[in-house]
């Protein structure tokens, strides 16, 4: 018996170790080899409390018109299509089938309305920023700040807040958050008085 433990524990053990390393190594693939896509950030629930070690991200290209609002459910899979506009995301079309030869990503339906124009939410993979935990609340008040700003009349145009995305075969990594091309980290970094690393 006890020669049968030992095969079955080093397997499980193994087993443990590569899944995790399974999904590092998908990650990494997809940051190396995708397409990188600029997603604007839209302004953040203010009830949606700051979560400690990541912050919450919105996106303005987070829905889109659909002609029905019975096709679809809530967490059901679908595939987002993507293309570049201006030099951000935009989607083109929103499908429950794997589409070819475009970009695009897997993501969930969050809700559908229920009254025409009939609107599908998008749930994406990659809504949460993780960060050092004593740098996230930083982080988290200036993205806040930014995007305060873009709800009011005194809003400064130059300032745009956006997650720097990459995408391949329906994949999607979530590569760093930038407000006016610089990562949210140096901002933060900059503001606690720190030198950028070498």
């Amino acid at each position: 018996m006890k020669k049968l433990l030992i095969p079955a524990f080093v397997i499980m053990c193994l087993v443990q170790w590569f899944v995790p390393a399974q999904i590092i190594v998908e990650q990494e693939t997809v940051l190396d080899e995708g397409t990188l896509y600029h997603f604007k950030t839209a302004p953040i629930d203010p009830a949606d409390p700051f979560r400690g070690k990541y912050i919450t991200l919105n996106f303005e290209q987070s829905h889109i018109l659909v002609t029905d609002d019975k096709e679809w459910k809530r967490d059901q899979d679908i595939y987002v299509w993507l293309a570049d506009s201006a030099g951000f995301a935009h989607i083109t079309k929103v499908s429950m089938y794997e589409p070819e030869g475009t970009d695009f990503v897997k993501a969930k339906v969050d809700h559908v309305t229920s009254y025409e124009p009939y609107t599908l939410w998008i749930k994406y993979p990659f809504e949460r920023f993780y960060m050092e935990e004593s740098k996230a609340a930083d982080a988290e008040q200036v993205y806040r700040g930014i995007q305060i700003q873009a709800d009011t009349s005194e809003a400064d145009a130059t300032q745009v807040a956006y997650a720097v995305v990459s995408v391949k075969d329906g994949k999607a990594a979530l590569k760093d958050v930038k407000i006016n091309e610089r990562s949210i980290v140096d901002v933060v970094r900059e503001l606690n008085g720190e030198k950028s690393p070498e």
